[in-house]
């Protein structure tokens, strides 16, 4: 699908009584058609079923210069049907997508493809480390979350270091009202990742979880704390 026929098939299926709510769930940062994720699916099925085609990175850059959200959801999608195709020498451009139009939606979407890109090249560890330092706190944020979904695949030593990387954020209880202020919402965002990769990983090795706040919760903001605790239960 070219990205006049995808702008075409978003403006037919177009629900703009959802796009406002979609707007006002997004902080008011972005447009939306108000197509749900679900809907997508189906609509764009032709474009995921083209994986073995090569990846377009014009296309791509195209979807994200778009004003309306979800040609941004879609062009995640669509690198995540890529996969296969993504190394090492892609992280570049994969870089400046994560770098603009930033929120936790796209952010959050684009994490595992960094998660695959490790297991298939060591090197890349060693680069979601540095990004673990980064001064953009959504780069760090992608450092954390990257080992999200590998569960007993997942290296602790490194997940460790790109937690502990990100301690002494001050802490926010929910982020900012106003989704501009992005330097408002870094602690919140840091923190709840921080809780939530642990939270993941409870559900593979709650021991090592458990562990790991033992000997840092004096370091750990009450947030990270309560949310990777959920799955732990009691001692």
């Amino acid at each position: 699908m070219t990205l006049d026929e995808i702008r075409e098939v978003f403006g037919q299926h177009a629900d703009a009584e959802r796009g406002e709510r979609d707007k006002k769930y997004m902080r008011n940062l972005f447009p939306h058609y108000g197509v749900r994720a679900s809907e997508r699916d189906k609509l764009f099925k032709p474009l995921w079923d083209s994986k073995t085609d090569p990846l377009d990175w014009q296309l791509v850059f195209d979807l994200w210069n778009e004003d309306m959200r979800e040609m941004q959801y879609i062009a995640v999608w669509y690198l995540h049907t890529r996969k296969d195709q993504l190394t090492k020498s892609d992280i570049p451009n994969l870089k400046k997508l994560a770098q603009t139009k930033q929120w936790w939606d796209t952010i959050d979407g684009m994490c595992g493809l960094f998660g695959d890109l490790a297991q298939n090249d060591e090197s890349v560890k060693q680069t979601m480390l540095e990004w673990s330092t980064d001064d953009d706190f959504w780069i760090r944020r992608i450092a954390i979350q990257h080992q999200l979904h590998l569960r007993d695949k997942t290296d602790t030593e490194l997940l460790a270091k790109t937690i502990k990387n990100n301690f002494g954020e001050k802490e926010r209880s929910s982020p900012s009202t106003d989704g501009l202020n992005q330097e408002q919402n870094r602690a919140f965002f840091i923190n709840k990742s921080i809780g939530w990769v642990l939270r993941e990983y409870a559900k593979t090795n709650p021991g090592w979880v458990r562990k790991f706040i033992d000997e840092n919760k004096d370091r750990m903001a009450k947030l990270s704390v309560r949310e990777a605790s959920k799955h732990l239960g009691k001692k």
